[in-house]
């Protein structure tokens, strides 16, 4: 095993798991991230607010919920991942099946007759008739080294490192949701203020139209306006595609076509306020209930257990067979004229070229590979958080300066278009700060929801999993209409 069942102290809490017999398995113990991981003792920032399970009710938006609702239970994506547990779940019940012995059957009938061509005397019975046979035979092997427990509890730990995989994979479909949700709304917002603003500035362009007939401005002055008008009828030509993309990409997520769409997903609701910073716990209690770090605690534990099972097979296996027939006239003399034979058999390997220790070595290393995996999920959750609270900070101060921006913008805008008015500057002064007071409204419209699509992130790198009743059993489909006949 080399030095990893020290390094985690797998050997003491797989035994308390249970596997074989336990449809869910404790959580880390909590010495083991400290002493193997070396763990930092907080995040590098924290709030007070409690996170709900359902983190995306936060933003405090009941359409979001309706369509987060809608993709939990339809998304094909994830029903595929709870079919692929199903499986691990029969693989886990299959490798349950070696603590019994193994039971077959077998009844015969055979019936017997002679040609009359060669001009046989059928007279003797013997030459004729209907017989019946019948046997049952049992095996069972002793599991003197555990290469049956072994295995039945590698599938149980692969089974339940499946159950997190159906969790991640809805906490990631949650966090799409939310996310292209949010692109919608600001896309929405950025129409409206792109109306406006092109409002404004076909205004513009009617009076500077008016001077010009009037011979008081330069037609350079009229063409630049215009152009700026053709600006803004592009950018709302792009905002309206950019919607109508989210639409179709928020259908997938759900499940359907955009035209099957729940009402919740055009309602201009705008973006949220963000919520208050949630209280992020401590590093190692992030990893208790992280699902991807649960599952890659049970994979380490699969491969531990695989790795004794390899072991095993390279000792001597005992057997215990037994095998009862019986025959005759009747079915009844099965019953009555029978034979039985037990056997105990010791057998091993003793000469395969290597095969045996080459797939325990394989083993071996699979097992170092799945502990280097944990590590690494340890690491990228850890990231994740902190990643998260360093880029909300820094959108927070970006957000300040754009605000702090965009007041000295409209300053200037007004004072240009006073100046130019007073002819004492050029119109393209008042062109550039006006195109830039534009631009820092739309700047601050994506820095709020790239503010609330951080928390998104955040609140998913933070979350233990979704409430059991958010995952829905998908229906098994009837696939013989999609099955075909070959001739």
């Amino acid at each position: 095993m080399g030095k990893l069942p020290k390094l985690i102290g797998i050997s003491g809490f797989a035994a308390a798991l249970g596997l074989a017999g336990c449809s869910s398995a404790p959580p880390l113990p909590p010495q083991l991230p400290q002493e193997s991981l070396g763990l930092p003792n907080q995040f590098v920032a924290s709030g007070n607010a409690h996170m709900a399970q359902r983190w995306w009710q936060s933003f405090g938006d009941s359409r979001l919920d309706v369509l987060v609702h809608y993709a939990l239970a339809e998304n094909p994506d994830l029903q595929a991942t709870y079919w692929r547990l199903a499986q691990a779940d029969a693989v886990a019940a299959q490798a349950r099946s070696g603590f019994w012995p193994r039971l077959t059957g077998r009844l015969e009938n055979t019936e017997q007759k002679r040609s009359s061509s060669d001009g046989f005397d059928f007279a003797g019975g013997e030459n004729q008739g209907n017989t019946w046979t019948g046997n049952l035979a049992a095996s069972y092997e002793v599991d003197l080294w555990g290469r049956v427990r072994s295995g039945a509890r590698a599938a149980e730990a692969g089974r339940l490192a499946q159950e997190m995989n159906v969790q991640t994979a809805a906490l990631t479909l949650a966090a799409e949701v939310a996310g292209v949700w949010l692109q919608l709304q600001e896309q929405r917002g950025q129409e409206h203020l792109l109306s406006a603003q092109l409002e404004v500035n076909e205004k513009t362009l009617r009076a500077l139209e008016l001077r010009f007939g009037s011979g008081i401005i330069a037609a350079a002055d009229v063409l630049q306006q215009r152009q700026l008008v053709q600006q803004s009828l592009q950018d709302l030509a792009q905002s309206r595609a950019n919607a109508d993309l989210l639409l179709t990409q928020l259908a997938a997520l759900l499940g359907m076509s955009a035209d099957a769409l729940p009402p919740a997903a055009f309602v201009d609701a705008g973006l949220p306020v963000l919520p208050a910073l949630p209280d992020t716990g401590f590093p190692t209690a992030l990893l208790l209930r992280r699902p991807d770090v649960q599952r890659a605690q049970r994979e380490v534990l699969q491969g531990h257990y695989l790795s004794a099972q390899a072991w095993a097979e390279r000792l001597p296996t005992l057997s215990f067979d037994m095998f009862f027939s019986g025959g005759g006239t009747s079915i009844s003399d099965i019953a009555n004229d029978w034979l039985l034979n037990l056997s105990l058999a010791l057998e091993g390997v003793i000469f395969d070229g290597g095969n045996l220790a080459a797939r325990k070595r394989e083993q071996a290393a699979a097992e170092q590979e799945r502990w280097a995996l944990f590590r690494n999920t340890v690491m990228q959750a850890l990231s994740e958080v902190e990643q998260a609270l360093i880029n909300e900070q820094a959108i927070r101060t970006r957000l300040s300066y754009l605000e702090t921006r965009t007041q000295l913008a409209d300053q200037i805008t007004l004072r240009q278009r006073r100046a130019y008015g007073q002819g004492s500057v050029d119109f393209l002064n008042v062109l550039s700060s006006t195109n830039n007071q534009q631009l820092l409204q739309r700047e601050i419209l994506t820095a709020r929801r790239e503010l609330l699509e951080n928390r998104v992130t955040l609140y998913r790198a933070l979350s233990g999993g979704l409430p059991v009743e958010d995952l829905p059993e998908p229906l098994p489909v009837e696939l013989d209409v999609y099955s075909t006949q070959v001739d």
